[in-house]
């Protein structure tokens, strides 16, 4: 028969008392390297600059628009990648797909990108709570105030911090890849070789107006626009630019035109004298457009006719 005595108990005690006593010995001696490392994180990766730098990133991209992309695969690789994407635009290749699978495929595509953008806004919403907590800690920790559980939250949390930055950053892809669809995009009759196919989602940086360099004189307003990120004005691109009366009288407020160009900029003419307008810009929309909000909005004056 197997006995434990009163003293073993005793020992066993004493044991796991001083084991917990070692180990919150430990922690407050490591406390000064924790310091350093917050203080380090702080004033480093996560400093003002860094911080406002990770807030541009998720605005970009919660401003940005996506577009469901389809490729063939079973062509050979050449030096133009871009001759194996295929248009829907094209009425070929719309009269091949099948259109019920390419619903599936769109909605797919808008639902991983509001995923994306979740994701990303919590990662970024944690980083500035973390933070908070840690600068609190720091303020603790110089009045004397962190005790051995504070300190090993703050371990934790640190790590935690890390991982969401990490994170963040590595979801910051121009390319957001392929998408996992269950059926080919075009029904396999048995009378032909099918192509096949690709769905990835593409991204395409927001249209911003340059508002330094856009004006208005007293019959004209003349707009700037450029893409976020963007140092070249790539071609083929169209937008669309809307022109609302925001005049406060009953029966001309709220009037507006429409207007596209493939340019950067246009010239707005006629307008009315000592009046507010409000222009709109953004990308003309797609038949492989799965998530765009963005529409930059800007607000000028028309000069008044002096006497």
């Amino acid at each position: 028969m197997f006995v434990v005595s009163m003293d073993e108990v005793k020992l066993a005690y004493i044991s796991s008392d001083e084991c917990e006593a070692q180990e919150v010995r430990t922690q407050m001696d490591s406390l000064p390297d924790l310091r350093n490392q917050i203080l380090q994180l702080l004033v480093t990766r996560l400093n003002d600059n860094s911080i406002m730098v990770l807030q541009e990133k998720l605005q970009l991209m919660q401003r940005s628009s996506y577009y469901l992309e389809i490729k063939r695969d079973d062509l050979l690789p050449t030096a133009d990648q871009q001759q194996h994407t295929l248009h829907l635009s094209d009425s070929t290749v719309w009269s091949l797909i099948d259109q019920r699978r390419l619903r599936c495929a769109m909605t797919l595509a808008n639902t991983q990108v509001k995923l994306l953008l979740a994701l990303l806004g919590m990662l970024y919403q944690g980083i500035i709570t973390g933070c908070q907590e840690l600068e609190a800690l720091m303020n603790k920790y110089d009045q004397g105030l962190v005790d051995s559980d504070m300190a090993a939250s703050a371990q934790q949390k640190l790590k935690q911090i890390h991982q969401y930055v990490n994170d963040f950053e590595s979801r910051m892809s121009q390319n957001l890849g392929r998408l996992d669809l269950q059926n080919q995009l075009i029904l396999n009759t048995g009378t032909l070789p099918v192509p096949q196919l690709s769905a990835l989602l593409a991204i395409k940086m927001p249209v911003i107006f340059n508002r330094f360099k856009s004006c208005a004189t007293s019959h004209t307003v003349h707009l700037f626009w450029e893409v976020a990120g963007l140092q070249s004005k790539g071609p083929n691109q169209q937008f669309v630019i809307q022109v609302k009366s925001l005049h406060p009288t009953i029966g001309e407020h709220g009037q507006f035109t429409k207007s596209t160009s493939q340019s950067f900029n246009i010239e707005v003419n006629d307008l009315t004298p000592d009046r507010y307008y409000q222009f709109s810009v953004k990308r003309v929309e797609a038949v492989n457009l799965v998530y765009g909000l963005w529409i930059d909005t800007i607000i000028l004056k028309t000069l008044a006719i002096s006497q």
